[in-house]
């Protein structure tokens, strides 16, 4: 008599951890360098991701400078890490994150 073997495979998602993974918290106003912003259709998506971001109070995009100014609202912080990662969703490669003074 004959057998029948059935395999069934099951598929998943591996996430990877870095051991010394980025927990920075941001607040205030903050530059981000955008590479591959050309146009003001890549602008909509890339405002349209980060204004998914719980605490996004205001997000001002240069297409010229491939920058985007972000405001977080007061008494908010949110992780540099869900920053950099809307940004990539939106198809884009983040570059520098740099803390505007309050002047």
């Amino acid at each position: 008599m004959k057998k029948l073997l059935i395999l069934l495979f099951i598929g998943f998602t591996v996430t990877t951890v870095n051991a010394q993974a980025d927990t920075s918290q941001l607040n205030g106003k903050i530059t981000i360098e955008v590479d591959g912003l050309a146009c003001p259709f890549c602008a909509y998506g890339l405002e349209k991701n980060l204004k998914e971001i719980d605490g996004v109070e205001n997000i001002e995009i240069n297409i010229e400078k491939g920058s985007v100014l972000l405001t977080i609202a007061e008494r908010k912080q949110i992780s540099e890490d869900l920053i950099l990662q809307k940004i990539k969703d939106a198809g884009f490669t983040p570059g520098k994150i740099k803390k505007q003074s309050d002047e």
